[in-house]
């Protein structure tokens, strides 16, 4: 993600011989290209958009450099004429999309590139990898959010995610839609993220007892030491931070909590809290890690399990139980003519859109509109709608830039308006794909 002076190669070599065919037929008119996710997972009640900036940092990236072109040149696929072409070629168009934050659901446009058909078709993989992931974790991420009833959340994932980048992505997803922060150092530096961790079962292996552990860690870090007890026996651990108490006062040391990684969490979280109390250590917090997901969160509540945070892990940075989505980026205009298709379970609305929103006087979500870009509806009757595909690219200049303080302050209130999925389509379109229809059936 961050390690290319530029990001031409970053596609797939289908992009580029379709663009050679483009090229010698001269065909250089404006096309419409519109990014949705065609179906939504059963586990997932709405999608949560993440990624926009990443993807327009990328896109001001996009040019083929000299080595590039000699890469491509040794393929024997491309002619010299094209390849001088793309050395010249960089995105230039438009970008309509959701603001980083939204909650949206299958089968609306999330974000519409209008460009020459060459470079808008080239930056197809570049879009698709980049705003699918950050929109897969931030869901994912949302959802354990919402069942850890206003608890902490951070991400401990970089270990397993897939790559470098991926973990990147993960730490900005997971914290744009409400975790606390993230163990990977590299994405704090980056976007500012808090960064969070202590010790591993390592550390406290490597001295002779756990007691020595614990005094030599929270000497170094006496304001928030977060010790690990479940190395070797996770109650007698507690018990032995109890014993602890008096070195830790005398050396002003004040013990921020424990983390329990493994076991029964429900059992053994309970008994180490009547541990920690009964030894006049109630100020001392629970963190549980390991296995997490918003599914095992919920069953902790619900079970009154005492924990005042979780690291969460594996489970999202690879969004274990729902790996991808089927998002596509699919022509919808050529040069002022609606675009579409009739492939099976893969049918497309014709023509470049808007997707309208419309909410009730409380801000309470009612339905969603999906039009023509340049279609007039009738919303005058709703106390509020607003068209969310907002202008955030245009001939080279990126006009959106969020910080994430901002992006997070969206989510929080986007989960209270309500959403349930009450999509529509409108006349215009439903009136447009029937007669493209006709036209070819």
């Amino acid at each position: 993600m961050f390690y290319f002076h530029s990001t031409g190669l970053f596609l797939d070599l289908y992009e580029l011989t379709m663009a050679q065919v483009y090229f010698e037929r001269e065909l250089f008119g404006k096309a419409v290209f519109s990014l949705f996710i065609r179906n939504r997972p059963k586990k997932r009640p709405f999608f949560l958009f993440a990624g926009l900036n990443p993807f327009l940092t990328l896109l001001n990236q996009f040019k083929f450099e000299d080595s590039d072109l000699e890469y491509l040149e040794g393929l024997k696929l491309f002619k010299k004429d094209f390849l001088d072409y793309l050395g010249k070629i960089s995105f230039k168009g438009k970008i309509r999309s959701l603001l980083e934050g939204t909650i949206f659901f299958e089968g609306e446009p999330i974000c519409e590139v209008e460009g020459d058909l060459i470079s808008a078709q080239l930056i197809e993989t570049l879009i698709l990898n980049t705003l699918h992931i950050e929109t897969l974790i931030a869901t994912k991420a949302l959802l354990c959010v919402m069942e850890a009833q206003n608890k902490p959340l951070f991400d401990f994932s970089a270990r397993r995610t897939h790559g470098i980048s991926s973990s990147l992505h993960v730490a900005r997803a997971s914290y744009i839609a409400g975790f606390s922060g993230t163990s990977n150092v590299l994405a704090g530096k980056l976007w500012g993220i808090p960064v969070v961790g202590t010790m591993a079962h390592s550390f406290i292996e490597v001295f002779p007892t756990e007691e020595e552990a614990f005094k030599a860690f929270a000497k170094t870090y006496p304001e928030r030491s977060i010790l690990l007890i479940d190395t070797y026996d996770t109650l007698k651990a507690a018990q032995k931070i109890v014993r602890l108490k008096e070195f830790f006062e005398s050396e002003n040391i004040k013990i921020k909590g424990v983390r329990i990684d493994s076991g029964d969490f429900v059992k053994i979280s309970k008994r180490v809290r009547e541990i920690l109390d009964k030894g006049g250590l109630k100020e001392v917090k629970i963190f549980l890690s390991g296995g997490l997901d918003e599914v095992e969160i919920k069953k902790l509540l619900k079970k009154k399990t005492p924990v005042d945070g979780f690291g969460v892990g594996t489970k999202i940075g690879v969004s274990e139980d729902c790996p991808y989505f089927e998002m596509g980026y699919k022509l919808v205009e050529y040069e002022g003519k609606p675009c579409f298709k009739l492939s099976p379970k893969k049918e497309l609305l014709p023509g470049a859109k808007s997707l309208y929103r419309v909410w009730d006087e409380n801000d309470r979500f009612i339905f969603d509109l999906i039009a023509l870009k340049e279609e007039k509806v009738e919303l005058s009757s709703y106390p509020k709608s607003e068209n969310l595909l907002k202008p955030v690219y245009k001939d080279g200049t990126v006009l959106y830039l969020e910080d994430l303080e901002t992006i997070r302050k969206r989510v929080k209130s986007e989960l209270g308006r309500g959403y349930k999925k009450r999509v529509k389509v409108s006349k215009g379109i439903k009136k447009l794909f029937k007669w493209l229809k006709s036209q070819f059936l």
